[in-house]
C-alpha cells in the first residue's frame, strides 16, 4: 500500500543539519525548450531543450537574535560555518550549500523500521533573494528563495 507523504513528516535540512524552525519548503525543476520553426510551414516542427533550471524557497520563523544571514536555529548550528543568506561583504566568496527534504517517518521494507528517507535534494545551492513580512498580529517570517543546479527525488538518488 502507498505510503502518503505529509508536511508533519517533512523535515529540512542545509548542508546535512536540520533546520530547526521553517514552516515550509517549496521546489521546482523546470526545462526550457526551444521551438523549431522552418520556413514554408506554420506549425513548430520540434520543441528543443535548452535549459535546465533548479530552484527552491524556505519560510523560516524569523528568531531573535538569529537572522538568516547568522542561523542559529533550534539546534545552536551554524550549518558548518557557512550562513544561509550571506552578508553583503562575503557574496561574492559565498560558497555553496546542499539541500534536502526527508520523510522522517519511512519504513525500511526489509526490518520493517522507521528510517529516514530523502524525498528531495538539492545541490549546489546559493540564496538568491530574502524578504520578511511583520504583521501586528501574526508570526513573523523570512522567506528565502534559493537557485540550485540540479534536483533529485528519491527515485535518483
Amino acid at each position: 500500500m502507498a505510503e502518503v507523504f505529509t508536511g508533519a513528516r517533512a523535515k529540512f535540512y542545509i548542508n546535512g543539519q536540520a533546520v530547526g524552525y521553517c514552516a515550509g519548503v517549496s521546489g521546482e525543476e523546470a526545462i526550457d525548450y526551444e521551438p523549431v520553426e522552418t520556413l514554408d510551414f506554420l506549425e513548430v516542427r520540434e520543441h528543443i531543450p535548452v535549459a535546465y533550471r533548479a530552484s527552491l524557497s524556505a519560510a523560516f520563523f524569523r528568531l531573535v537574535g538569529s537572522s538568516l544571514k547568522s542561523y542559529l536555529g533550534r539546534y545552536n548550528s551554524d550549518f558548518g560555518g557557512a550562513s544561509i543568506f550571506p552578508k553583503f561583504d562575503d557574496i561574492l566568496t559565498s560558497g555553496v550549500l546542499s539541500a534536502a527534504i526527508h520523510n522522517t517517518k519511512s519504513t525500511d521494507t526489509e526490518s520493517g523500521e522507521s528510517v529516514p528517507d530523502i524525498v528531495a535534494l538539492f545541490t549546489s545551492v546559493r540564496a538568491a533573494s530574502k524578504t520578511f513580512d511583520v504583521s501586528a498580529r501574526g508570526i513573523v517570517t523570512e522567506n528565502c528563495s534559493f537557485v540550485a543546479i540540479k534536483q533529485q527525488d528519491e527515485s535518483e538518488i
